[in-house]
């Protein structure tokens, strides 16, 4: 298969798999990818190489409801690093996950202890110690946690920092409980909102899922329920629904226990409306099935499903009104509402849902759930002619009337002097009217070398919707690298609302002559070769001229001053008329001081220093000048 062949085949098929690929709007919460997190998690216990892993792959199962081996057990007493609070923190998680597994505490108590009891403990330090004490049965001194947490408070404000004083206080008693559950309100404000809809902490779904799983837990121990507002729970829900896969197994546990709390019928429940069928709706599937359920894919109890609304993207026509879904099961999870009807024209629509649970389940987003469907139907190709036409319409056109989808049999001959046109029309089965599609070409394909030339069917204005393409064989021979030859002549149509897809081919033996010589195909491979390399190379300076011509035009150049000089001579220049005193000397000190500021503006400086320096040279110069023009005035009187 050619490239070209392969581009034909997206773009016929792109929009039709993009509708069925995608079950609901991304408004919309998305079922749980419990498959996939229980693959990362199975995958993970083939091999462990920390105590950590093994915390949250064997936990993380568990949450599954997956009980794994005592035979870990062994594994978990070899890879504990007992000088290390944290490895001794997961070592009591991981245990606790086996149905027996007991750890030695003693051989931690006092590495516990004296974290509890350092000032340089971090509060995830804290909340490792006072877990592993819990965990193995050792007492706590609450009254020594509870102050160094209030101190940790002070100093570290992180939202991190502030989950594990929310965890540490999960583990201690009821009234300290309910003092970090009141907390909970402040640390949802402290979330990031992103495009409206999702709510998230900065680190991403690791941070963002101990969080949420730490306002359970010390709700749970305080015996209040979560104090988040709704809406907000829903923008949380909506985050992690969109995570399909997690990179790290600490992600992947802590979203497991999530998606367990969010799935508790004891809390708040988001709730899932997602479409279990393709997104076509046809004769063949004339109905659109809807899937209430949990993040967990659970049923929700009991509820009422209606359809508000179905409107059509196009216009925006609503073609169904408060119509009830039908429950198909037992559980009322999988609901089904008929849309293939007659009155129903084919088009995308978005269906707006209802929820109503007939039960006290604490149930949220029941509202502004939507699906899309796209009604198709079964299209024929008619009223196909071929025309092979003179350029300048001297000679009568030959006219071969075509049904699809059999092929022209005959050999077609054309010259350049030629011109070949293709004409159709697209009917819709359902409605007997004549629509346009995404997509209508027409290819040959040279028999030879299988290269394509493909070109543009393109339909009239008007009900009749007739598709035309028109290739001129003088105006288009490029197209064909002046290739004479056989090639295949097929006609392709494509749409998303569309069942059938058509390749028609019309004729297998089409004979082209051009009078030029041809071509040879261009190689597309040859873009993606290597270029040649690119050397940047600097200007080459120019070429200096000959000594000669520089000490000629130097001397041309000091020919004026020169002749300025052999002239004061003969007009008896001398210095016997300077006036001598302190205004002269200031003078020409001035004056050789403002020649000598031109130097250094040539050399050195920029037009408005030189302006800053002249006018300070000025002051001098126009003063004594003044007082030398005096005296000489003065000289001349005298001598009058």
């Amino acid at each position: 298969m050619t490239s070209t062949s392969l581009m034909m085949i997206i773009l016929v098929i792109l929009p039709f798999y993009s509708w069925c690929a995608t079950p609901t709007v991304a408004a919309n919460l998305s079922p749980a990818n419990i498959d996939g997190l229980k693959a990362q998690f199975q995958t993970a216990m083939k091999s462990f190489s920390d105590v950590a892993s093994m915390h949250y792959t064997l936990a993380g199962v568990k949450e599954l409801g997956v009980v794994p081996p005592d035979t870990y057990c062994n594994d978990i007493k070899k890879l504990v690093d007992k000088s290390d609070v944290e490895s001794i923190f997961h070592a009591t998680e991981a245990a606790r996950a086996l149905a027996n597994c007991k750890l030695p505490a003693e051989e931690y108590r006092a590495l516990l202890t004296s974290t509890l009891q350092s000032d340089k403990s971090t509060t995830a330090d804290v909340y490792h110690a006072v877990r592993a004490s819990v965990n193995l049965g050792l007492n706590v001194d609450e009254s020594r946690v509870e102050k160094r947490l209030n101190a940790l408070a002070k100093t570290d404000d992180s939202v991190s920092s502030q989950g594990y004083a929310l965890l540490t206080g999960a583990q201690l008693s009821q009234p300290i409980a309910k003092f970090y559950a009141d907390t909970i309100n402040d640390l949802v404000q402290q979330a990031d909102e992103v495009d409206g809809r999702t709510l998230q902490y900065e680190g991403g779904v690791g941070t963002t899922a101990l969080l949420v799983n730490a306002f359970y837990e010390v709700a749970e121990k305080a015996g209040v329920p979560v104090k988040i507002d709704p809406k907000q729970l829903i923008k949380f829900a909506s985050y992690f629904s969109t995570k399909r896969h997690v990179a790290t197994l600490r992600s992947a546990y802590y979203l497991t226990k999530v998606f367990k709390y969010l799935s508790d019928r004891k809390n708040t429940i988001p709730v899932v409306v997602s479409r279990t069928t393709p997104a076509a709706v046809s004769a063949q599937n004339p109905s659109v099935f809807v899937s209430v359920s949990n993040l967990f894919g659970q049923p929700v109890g009991e509820i009422s499903v209606v359809a508000e609304s179905a409107k059509r993207k196009e216009d925006g026509a609503v073609v169904i009104s408060k119509q009830k879904l039908t429950a198909k099961d037992s559980t009322s999870s999988i609901f089904e509402l008929p849309f293939y009807d007659a009155k129903i024209p084919r088009g995308f629509y978005t269906i707006h849902l209802t929820l109503t649970p007939r039960g006290d389940e604490k149930l949220i987003g029941l509202t502004d759930n939507t699906i899309e469907v796209k009604v198709t139907s079964e299209a024929a190709l008619e009223n196909a002619e071929l025309n092979v036409a003179d350029r300048d319409s001297t000679a009568q056109a030959k006219t071969h009337k075509l049904t699809y989808p059999n092929a022209l049999s005959e050999k077609l001959d054309l010259h350049p002097h030629q011109k070949l046109i293709i004409k159709f029309q697209v009917k819709d089965k359902r409605t007997g009217e004549y629509v346009r599609t995404q997509q209508a070409f027409v290819r040959f394909t040279n028999k030879k070398s299988k290269k394509e030339i493909i070109y543009l069917a393109e339909a009239a204005s008007g009900a009749t919707a007739q598709y035309k393409a028109e290739i001129d064989l003088t105006s288009n021979a490029a197209d064909f690298r002046y290739q004479s030859g056989a090639y295949d002549l097929v006609v392709i149509v494509g749409d998303s609302l569309l069942q059938n897809a058509f390749e028609w081919k019309v004729n297998d033996n089409v004979q082209l002559t051009f009078h030029e010589d041809s071509l040879a195909d261009k190689n597309h491979q040859d873009l993606y070769l290597p270029r040649p390399e690119i050397i940047h190379q600097f200007r080459v300076e120019e070429k200096r001229p000959p000594t000669i011509v520089s000490l000629v035009f130097s001397a041309l150049t000091l020919l004026p001053l020169l002749i300025l000089l052999v002239s004061w001579l003969r007009l008896g220049f001398n210095l016997s008329g300077m006036p001598l005193g302190l205004s002269p000397l200031v003078f020409h000190v001035s004056h050789g001081a403002a020649f000598g500021l031109m130097f250094v503006y040539w050399k050195y400086l920029d037009m408005f220093q030189t302006i800053r320096y002249l006018a300070l040279i000025s002051i001098p110069l126009f003063l004594a000048g003044h007082r030398v023009l005096a005296i000489l005035a003065a000289r001349r009187e005298t001598k009058a």
